[in-house]
């Protein structure tokens, strides 16, 4: 039997494994709709007669009795999967010191005055150093939209203003104004507002302190803290794999053929790395796809989808290597559950995946236990990846920690195998 044989059977078997489908693929779509849903509930909306599931977009409007600026947080509060709320100034400013809200827009006192007289000017997004890029983009991407809608609208109100006012001025323009000079006057006001709207939206990032608990975001949170927990986890059928061939005498027989020790057991981790591979894509589908159906927000996927896969091979590599590692260190089969279990539940939890990272950073050295773990690096990467968008040349400290755990486990898996 050649290698490529060897993983085919694996394969195969793997997939008639229903329990095991159902860990690798089921289990953490239901872990993830039912703690993000958990947590909404948890966020006082539990008592409310509807479940509000817009995300919010946090106001301070200085112009509270201008028709415009009234108009322009109607309009926020009309857009797909948003809801505005209004703040006044000093509280908006207390909530971003302290990182009780990531982000507020800010509405400048003569809003609607200057729009009157056809001035251009500026709303502000204040955006809390510490608060995530890839969601700030998005934020300024919806209000961008709905200024420029509002811009358009006024522009394009008052050149047909001016043209009835120079109709009633002069009797004999009314010829002067056909049907195609009124659309020609349209599309130059439609360009004009698109290169120098009336409306800009700018962003401001205030000095403030650091070191508060940020805000978080269901989807930032579960998904990727759930995913690095149950990539893990799968490790287990890698080491319950190698101890049943192992005991049954399979992989002795095995090595009549010409392979060496370490590519034999490489060729048990593909099957599983393979897997592994697809059940973080469908952990991820869930958060992109299957959360925001559900109004619980989208999970961003960052600028750099390449610099995600790289990372996911990189987890799903340590997950298998660890695998190979438990299944020397157990001597009978109710020791790979029992030390699997164990290891990947504490080192789950110490790596940030069920309670997220910020909130244990919280805790007296724990910063340092964490980096003894490879979840939490790898959570981390994921992070700074989807939320902060960085990409290779950022996180390749990471991905080096991680590999250099999967190449410690693999080497210790060899070093330590027995074929009884």
């Amino acid at each position: 039997m050649n290698i490529w044989n060897f993983i085919k059977k694996d394969w195969a078997v793997f997939f008639r494994d229903r329990g095991a489908m159902l860990w690798l693929f089921i289990l953490p779509v239901i872990f993830i709709v039912i703690f993000s849903g958990l947590a909404r509930m948890s966020l006082g909306n539990a008592g409310s007669e509807e479940l509000e599931t817009r995300s919010p977009i946090n106001v301070a409007n200085l112009d509270r009795e201008g028709e415009l600026a009234q108009d322009l947080v109607k309009r926020l509060d009309a857009a797909e999967g948003f809801r505005a709320e209004l703040l006044d100034l000093e509280a908006a400013n207390q909530a971003i010191e302290r990182f009780k809200i990531n982000r507020y827009l800010l509405i400048p006192e003569d809003f609607s005055e200057k729009l009157r007289q056809g001035e251009h000017v500026s709303l502000t997004l204040i955006t809390h150093p510490n608060a995530d890029a890839s969601a700030t983009q998005t934020l300024m991407d919806i209000i961008s939209g709905v200024a420029d809608d509002l811009s358009l609208e006024l522009q394009i109100l008052d050149g047909i203003r001016l043209m009835g006012e120079m109709q009633a001025d002069n009797p004999e323009a009314q010829n002067v104004f056909t049907v195609e000079r009124i659309q020609a006057q349209a599309r130059q006001q439609f360009e004009d507002s698109r290169q120098q709207p009336l409306v800009a939206v700018h962003e401001r990032t205030p000095d403030v302190a650091e070191e508060k608990t940020p805000v978080i975001d269901l989807s930032y949170t579960f998904v990727p803290g759930i995913c690095v927990l149950f990539v893990f986890l799968s490790s287990t059928a890698v080491a319950r794999s190698l101890f049943d061939e192992r005991k049954s005498g399979t992989l002795r027989r095995l090595m009549s053929a010409p392979l060496n020790q370490a590519t034999l057991l490489a060729g048990k981790m593909v099957p599983v790395f393979l897997l592994t591979l697809i059940q973080i894509i469908v952990i991820f589908a869930t958060g992109a796809l299957v959360l925001p159906l559900l109004g619980w927000g989208r999970l961003p996927m960052g600028e750099n989808p390449f610099a995600w896969a790289v990372t996911s091979m990189l987890i799903a590599l340590c997950s298998t290597c660890l695998g190979v590692m438990i299944s020397t260190l157990a001597r009978t089969e109710g020791q790979v559950s029992g030390i699997s279990n164990a290891l990947l539940w504490v080192a789950g939890f110490l790596g940030g995946a069920i309670f997220p990272a910020v909130f244990l950073q919280q805790i007296p050295f724990m910063n340092i236990v964490m980096k003894l773990v490879p979840q939490s690096w790898a959570i981390t990467a994921y992070y700074d990846v989807l939320t902060r968008g960085k990409g290779l040349v950022d996180i390749w400290p990471n991905l080096l920690v991680i590999l250099g755990f999967s190449v410690a486990f693999f080497a210790i898996g060899v070093r330590r195998f027995k074929f009884e």
